[in-house]
């Protein structure tokens, strides 16, 4: 568990390295990502950056077994729950601008949320899965497999089921329910008259130069770069269906390793965010899981990491970064591996 006192105490100092901080070296970070002993079907990759500078990486694998063709520094790869850090940065990009407060209730941008429960959901807790609300959506796609190539607008999913009551106080509990991820969708695209992923490009991907991400989804431009995601890859058997549009701000978003640097480095220790927003995005606000908004803040030997996961059909992804000074691991795989494998490997990255 991760005390609110001590995230706040190490000061968070994202736009310069700490004097006292020993100089990492990339010669031990090389020797570490080579030394990992990988499972023979790993396909991925795996990158280690100081200063949003790539200094080593390591491709292993194919992009796509039945054609042959191999992972490359150009290969993209579904970011799955990682997805909600853009999205949280996105949010956070509006309330710079006062179109958005984190502390305003739901009801006060989607006027016809039920407003009992609506008046008393706030946006951070819809961002920190701290809600209460219901997840009824998910556990309806079980029962209904033609939600998962629905093109329902977030705003038509959220009427049809938001409108459970609260498993909590809002504040009080946590569940990572995909239903708090439609909820913001449907508020950044009633905000803006614009799809979600246009908005995350305008506000985020672009500002931060990530040309090569985007969302994998239907309605949106192809991406002939996508790794295929295995469930077996000797045999290689597949395991990549479609995500329908209305999760895309909770896990469709898709790039490469060097997007994923540009992203940590960007968010950070750039100029996309104040300070104080910086501070909302990695404050914890339910320390039993280490959640911030839209991602982790997790302790490696008394340094503090945003800790970016995700997980869907065979992608998993992990971008971690120190946030007392720019380092950033990043470790991609297309093979239904353990989520807790790739954070095991990160640990031993940043330690080295």
């Amino acid at each position: 568990m991760i005390d609110r006192r001590m995230l706040m105490a190490s000061g968070l100092a994202f736009g310069a390295t700490n004097a006292l901080a020993m100089k990492p070296s990339s010669a031990a970070k090389r020797a570490a990502i080579e030394a990992i002993q990988l499972p023979p079907s790993f396909n991925g990759s795996f990158a280690y950056a100081r200063g949003g500078k790539i200094e080593h990486a390591r491709y292993v694998g194919m992009a796509d077994v039945e054609a042959g063709k191999a992972i490359s520094p150009d290969t993209q790869f579904k970011w799955g729950s990682a997805s909600k850090w853009l999205t949280s940065v996105t949010v956070l990009r509006f309330v710079e601008q006062k179109r958005l407060s984190l502390d305003a209730p739901v009801t006060a941008y989607l006027p016809e949320f039920r407003h009992d429960t609506g008046e008393q959901v706030l946006l951070k807790h819809v961002l920190s899965n701290t809600s209460g609300i219901p997840d009824l959506l998910s556990r309806q796609l079980g029962k209904e497999p033609a939600l998962r190539t629905s093109t329902a607008s977030a705003a038509a999913i959220l009427s049809r089921f938001g409108g459970g009551d609260l498993s909590f106080v809002p504040g009080k509990g946590w569940d990572y329910a995909a239903i708090n991820w439609v909820i913001v969708a449907a508020i950044l695209e009633r905000l803006t008259g614009k799809s979600f992923p246009e908005v995350v490009a305008r506000q985020t991907l672009r500002p931060l130069g990530m040309s090569a991400t985007g969302f994998a989804q239907s309605g949106q431009p192809p991406m002939p770069k996508l790794a295929a995601a295995y469930g077996s890859a000797s045999p290689p058997v597949r395991k990549m269906d479609p995500i329908p549009p209305f999760v895309a701000a909770s896990g469709n978003a898709a790039g490469t390793v060097r997007d994923a640097v540009r992203a940590a480095h960007g968010i950070f220790h750039g100029s996309l965010l104040s300070a104080a927003s910086r501070r909302e995005l990695t404050t914890i606000r339910w320390p039993e899981q280490e959640y911030a908004l839209g991602g982790r803040v997790h302790p490696i030997d008394g340094t503090l990491w945003a800790w970016e996961t995700g997980k869907v059909q065979g992608y998993r992804a992990h971008i971690a970064h120190r946030l007392d000074q720019s380092e950033t691991i990043v470790i991609f795989n297309t093979t239904d591996l353990a989520q807790s494998q790739l954070g095991t490997w990160v640990e031993a990255i940043a330690r080295a």
